[in-house]
């Protein structure tokens, strides 16, 4: 299984067969991206993903991602143009 990486300036590319896959939000699971149940009592919830046909899915490496633990192109956007009360862009 894939272990995840130390935080990267951009998404992973993890190959996943078809069917359904449980990814890891919280971090703690020692099946890399994927949940191996770590996570109970920490108000965690996996994040359920559906493939019809095997693919290629991008996850966080930046661990800023809104769809964590799928990226959604947040590292691409500049900081710095962000106002304070906009924390979700």
């Amino acid at each position: 299984m894939a272990e995840p990486a130390p935080p990267t300036a951009g998404p992973i590319p993890l190959e996943l067969p078809a069917g359904v896959h449980q990814l890891c939000r919280c971090g703690s699971s020692r099946h890399g991206w994927f949940c191996d149940g770590a996570h109970l009592g920490t108000g965690w919830l996996s994040r359920e993903h559906r493939l019809e046909q095997a693919s290629t899915v991008l996850v966080c490496g930046c661990t800023h991602s809104h769809h964590y633990p799928l990226c959604d192109g947040c590292h691409a956007k500049p900081a710095g143009n962000r106002h304070w009360w906009k924390w979700w862009e």
